[in-house]
């Protein structure tokens, strides 16, 4: 195969475009899409990991990954033993309001 371009010099457009792509992210906006795609809360601390060009219905587009810190909290008992969550006092709270609801419509 015969070279018509620069390697070193492709490979460096790539970066830089992703580097400007970087730049120009609203990461605010990015972080309230995480959250709603993923249903998590994140802190504001948000990075982009990486970013790549790639293709998606036939056009080229930019595929970012991000790095978030997120907070996550798990119950467990006096024993040490893990409540999950279907176990939590909120659950049997709707619980029961749900089966007030069906024994009420059945009035």
């Amino acid at each position: 195969m015969t070279k018509v371009a620069n390697t070193q010099a492709i490979e460096k457009a790539k970066s830089d475009l992703i580097e400007n792509v970087k730049k120009a992210l609203d990461l605010k906006e990015i972080r309230q899409i995480l959250e709603d795609q993923h249903n998590l809360e994140i802190s504001d601390d948000i990075e982009v990991n990486k970013g790549e060009t790639v293709i998606h219905n036939n056009q080229i587009v930019y595929k970012m990954e991000f790095e978030v810190l997120l907070s996550l909290s798990v119950l467990l008992d006096s024993n040490g033993d893990y409540i999950p969550p279907e176990d939590t006092p909120e659950e049997s709270i709707d619980l029961l309001g749900s089966q007030a609801e069906d024994i009420i419509q059945e009035m």
